[in-house]
């Protein structure tokens, strides 16, 4: 029998880890900003950073969620034309309704391409 502590077994942060915890945090912004008409705050980016922890079983320093949550800030920022496209409307959308990225989606595939890039410039630390 294996017990509760055994399935609560948290895992740092790989390289692809962090990829797509700042793929879903940029999303998380854009679709912030698609219904608000505003860009989140540090609380928000917060909280969904720990949905992810959660809903993946890693772990993360908060240094590390800070460093990935400022980039994704910018990187929403800069691609905020993003949610006025029709064709991405659809993918907004269905970010806001979903638990997690749908890595089919054109609108995720550039995001997910533009937050590799980022990570290959900065390298954040855990």
């Amino acid at each position: 029998m294996v017990s509760n502590a055994m399935n609560d077994v948290r895992h740092s942060l790989g390289p692809n880890d962090r990829v797509e915890l700042l793929c879903w945090l940029t999303c998380g912004s854009l679709g912030a900003y698609y219904l608000n008409g505003s860009w989140p705050t540090a609380a928000f980016h917060v909280q969904a950073a720990h949905k992810w922890l959660d809903r993946h079983q890693r772990q993360a320093e908060w240094l590390a969620i800070a460093k990935l949550s400022a980039i994704a800030a910018d990187l929403a920022q800069r691609h905020s034309e993003l949610v006025d496209a029709d064709w991405a409307r659809d993918a907004v959308e269905e970010i806001l309704d979903s638990d997690d990225l749908n890595y089919q989606s054109e609108l995720v595939l550039r995001v997910l391409d533009e937050c590799r890039r980022a990570l290959a410039d900065k390298r954040p630390a855990d």
